[in-house]
């Protein structure tokens, strides 16, 4: 998985014709933890990879999964700066995504996963379940994305969310809206899990 990761960041790095060193520079990391990256040879945290996808301006999901999504393989979603793109129209169609055939993302050295419930990244929010187990935890960096607007439904389970200075103790049929821009981490108590519902605008995850 590590070497997935690295690998897939080289290659869209590549893409982009850019430098470990520009990439350090527009990510915040430094020269030498990218090179590690994308020799397989260190795991990001989930901070870093924010930073990282960011910089290449490709969703979480299509850089943390080896295949991606076929819409950010063929023409990766640039992130925006600021607010909702007010020049993409909204969807025009519906479509079907069956629960077996969602995207994944999971971290190897976290109890947990999030799925994408709708079709791609190409609309005006994003929408992911996800399920952690115990003593799940974003690390010690808080969180950081673009400006937009999120919102967490927890559907059974604990969760401990942090919020700027202000923590929510948040358990099932409770839910959270915050700005996306604003730090966050979260954890699971031990010997609890949680599943929920997360809600981005602008799309990003």
């Amino acid at each position: 998985m590590v070497k997935q990761l690295g690998a897939r960041m080289r290659e869209i790095r590549k893409e982009r014709s850019l430098t470990l060193k520009q990439l350090s520079e527009m990510a915040g990391l430094s020269v030498g933890f990218l090179s590690e990256i994308e020799r397989g040879r260190a795991e990001p945290s989930m901070a870093s990879l924010r930073k990282i996808r960011q910089a290449l301006g490709i969703s979480l999901i299509s850089l943390r999964s080896g295949e991606g999504l076929a819409s950010d393989r063929d023409e990766p979603f640039p992130l925006p700066a600021s607010g909702l793109d007010k020049e993409r129209l909204n969807i025009t169609e519906a479509k079907l995504v069956r629960a077996g055939e969602r995207k994944k993302l999971a971290y190897p050295k976290q109890p947990g996963f999030y799925e994408l419930l709708t079709p791609d990244l190409n609309r005006r929010l994003e929408v992911l379940y996800f399920k952690v187990d115990e003593e799940f935890s974003t690390g010690t960096e808080p969180l950081v994305d673009p400006p937009g607007e999120k919102c967490m439904v927890i559907l059974s389970g604990h969760i401990l969310f942090r919020v700027g200075e202000e923590t929510f103790d948040m358990r099932g049929g409770d839910s959270l809206s915050y700005p996306a821009d604003s730090p966050v981490s979260w954890t699971v108590p031990r010997g609890e899990g949680a599943e929920g519902i997360l809600v981005v605008t602008p799309p990003g995850f």
